[in-house]
């Protein structure tokens, strides 16, 4: 695909783990850990005192996993963003984000609204195809249930009495209805943590979207969206580091 590389930059270099939450290799072994070990509270009340003892421990299970999710990971996040990009609040990440793929865009030949808006049209294109694909692995993925309720249909045809036949069939189609469901929900699942190119590509349409937009906004009025961050980049080597890779074509 044309955007390929612009893709792959856009979900590593700009990834929120590379930015900030390198730290957490180590802290979420200790966190998931934690947790686990924390289970034995919702048992101990509802092996102590029943269903309602479960909804309260339950209840300070949820609890507890905000209290230490604060305290190992966000608490630590927030550190990190101070020290690394004198940035204190969460939000101004994004616009940093966007300030390093304006510049590393720049860099590479896009440095216009028009520009912008023709790589716009390429992702878009590519994203297409990409839906397309995945729209044939759900026809293909429904063509195997279809083929496994047929055989089930003539199994049933063939070897079951007429009194039970309507029986079994209205099961069959129940269990058909109740696996294309399921199948459903499980490629949701799995596209939505998995096929993260997907999500990337997503993202990057949008985000060149509004920096398009950005170039405009600077053309008609005096006003630049990007001029605190560009003052972080300017003062900080690994994020000149990161603009300064290769080009995208």
């Amino acid at each position: 695909m044309a955007g390929e590389k612009l893709i792959r930059f856009y979900r590593t270099k700009l990834s929120n783990y590379n930015l900030i939450y390198g730290f957490m290799t180590q802290r979420i072994w200790v966190f998931g850990l934690l947790m686990v070990l924390l289970i034995a509270l919702p048992t101990a009340f509802s092996l102590a005192f029943g269903v309602n003892g479960l909804w309260l421990g339950i209840i300070g299970y949820v609890v507890l996993f905000l209290f230490f999710y604060y305290i190992l990971i966000v608490r630590k996040a927030r550190k990190v963003l101070w020290i690394r990009y004198r940035i204190r609040d969460f939000k101004k990440l994004q616009a940093l984000k966007l300030c390093l793929l304006r510049n590393y865009l720049a860099q590479s030949g896009f440095a216009s609204s028009m520009e912008l808006e023709t790589l716009q049209k390429i992702l878009e294109e590519d994203r297409i195809l990409l839906a397309k694909y995945f729209t044939i692995k759900n026809m293909a993925a429904l063509l195997v249930i279809l083929i496994f309720a047929s055989l089930g249909a003539v199994f049933i045809l063939e070897t079951s009495p007429d009194n039970n036949r309507v029986f079994l069939a209205s099961i069959l189609a129940l269990f058909v209805i109740f696996l294309a469901v399921a199948f459903r929900i499980v490629s949701y699942i799995i596209l939505h943590f998995f096929d993260s190119k997907k999500q990337a590509t997503r993202n990057l349409i949008r985000d060149i979207k509004e920096l398009s937009a950005s170039y405009i906004m600077e053309q008609n009025t005096e006003y630049q969206p990007y001029r605190e961050m560009e003052l972080v980049i300017s003062n900080n080597d690994i994020l000149k580091e990161i603009i300064n890779g290769k080009a995208i074509f």
